[in-house]
Formats: C-alpha cells, structure tokens, sequence
C-alpha cells in the first residue's frame, strides 16, 4: 500500500486506520512525502546540500513523532521514504515503478478538500493503474460492516477490478450491497443483464445483495441510501473512458469525496 502524506492531523489519522488495515492483511505500507526543493537566493550547491539535508532530518524527525506518539504502528510492516520534487509526478511514478497494490490518501471532505489534495487526487486516480481508496476523517477501516458498489452495468466497466474488491470484502469478513441508480432490473437491456450476471459471478464467494434505487439527483441517492443502510466504504468501477466526469452523467467520484465522510475506493 502506497499512503501519500503531508503529515498533517488529518493525514495521520488516516495513516492510523490504513495502518490497522493493512495489518488485517499482512501487506506493508510505505509512508511517503514529498517535499519541494528550499528557496535560497544562491547558487552555491554547498548551501543548497546543507538545506537539503536538514529538511530530510526534519522529516524523520516528524515520522519519528508520529511513531512514538503512535506505538502500535511499530507492529505494521512500513516502509517511510521521502523524496524531492512534484507530489502528483512522484505518486504516479512510484506507482508505475513499484509493487503497489493500492494507494490511500487522506481528504477532509468539502470545507478544505483543497487544503491537502485539491485536485491532485483525481489526477492522481485518473493517470495510475491500481486502485485507489480515499478516506476522509471519522473513518474506520476495520469495521465498515458494509461496502456499497455503486454499478451500472456498462460494458465499459472493468469488471476484472471485482477480484480486488472480492479479497477485502472476504478478510474484512463484510457484506456488498451492489446498488443500481435509476434502473429497473426488468427493464433492463440483454447486454445490461450479461454484465449483471457477470457481477454475480465475481461476488459469488461473498455475502452479495441487489439494490435498485431511483433518485432524480445521483449524488443524493447514493448518499442517502449509504446512510440509511450502513454502508462503511465506497465503491465504484473504473470505466474505459474519461469517468470522473462522465460517471453517471455526473463525477460521482468528486462528490462523494468532497461531501461524503464514507471512505471511496475507486477500483482499477
């Protein structure tokens, strides 16, 4: 697991949960921070290797921090790297050179989504090739108890990425709700209902329920029918075209993680 941080509260917190997850799975986590380059009015690579050293020195100390202030993190396989440059460019190229499996990052949802992520996390979710699980603060990993899959049963889905979804419903030991927005099963098309099909087949080997939900507002349906239901994380399948925008003829994915306090795993 790849978990980006800017080593805020907030972020540490999620770094808290992510931590007792991963440990459910037995998989490591790597800590990773990027950093800018420091401003000096001089071109003497002297100064800039002594600044450059000092902020690196900076930062294990605030990991070291957070690891005394956090004890039970020392029982979690990790990983703390720290690296200099463009935060979006180097998530990506960590993930297109490493061994992930799953990228994590923080948000704190409407009022300051921007203050750590902005817009970087759809860029960072749209340009990668593994899933991607956004948590905002209140979340806890280990006990969601429900995951809602939202599915239209689009031929341009990636069904394949159910396989993922599969092996954490199945060692979290929870429950999927597949929830359908504005369709009818019995209205739907052939190729709607082989996908459909399909979908059953990838969850056959865990606890699985159908819902179809009609809301004329998408974003409000999913929500509602999250809260009213229990439903502990997110999920929704990765199509083949530019899908945070045209999700469900809206970007579904940008507003459940801006007003949505439900962890969102965007699947891959």
């Amino acid at each position: 697991m790849l978990f980006p941080t800017d080593f805020s509260d907030r972020a540490n917190r999620a770094l808290i949960e992510v931590g007792a997850f991963a440990k459910e799975f037995k998989t490591k986590i790597i800590v990773y921070h990027v950093y800018h380059q420091p401003f000096i009015k001089t071109d003497l690579s002297i100064h800039m290797a002594g600044l450059l050293e000092n902020v690196e020195r900076g930062l294990d100390k605030t990991f070291n921090n957070f690891l005394q202030e956090n004890p039970e993190f020392e029982t979690i396989d990790y990983e703390f790297r720290k690296e200099r440059g463009l935060s979006v460019e180097k998530i990506i190229q960590t993930v297109q050179n490493g061994n992930i499996d799953l990228i994590c990052m923080a948000t704190k949802g409407a009022q300051s989504f921007g203050e750590l992520w902005g817009t970087k996390t759809a860029k960072i979710v749209k340009s990668v090739n593994v899933p991607t699980l956004v948590i905002p603060d209140n979340t806890n990993l280990t006990e969601m108890g429900k995951v809602g899959l939202i599915c239209d049963y689009s031929q341009k889905a990636d069904y394949h990425s159910l396989d993922f979804l599969s092996s954490i419903i199945d060692n979290l030991n929870l429950e999927a709700d597949v929830i359908t927005l504005n369709c009818d099963e019995r209205n739907m098309t052939g190729s709607e209902k082989g996908y459909l099909q399909l979908v059953r087949k990838k969850l056959k080997n865990v606890p699985t329920t159908f819902h179809f939900v009609s809301d004329n507002d998408v974003e409000r349906g999913v929500i509602e029918y999250c809260k009213k239901n229990d439903i502990g994380l997110v999920a929704i399948l990765h199509k083949k075209y530019n899908f945070l925008v045209e999700l469900f003829h809206e970007s579904l994915t940008k507003k459940m993680t801006f007003r949505s306090h439900i962890p969102l795993l965007v699947l891959k």
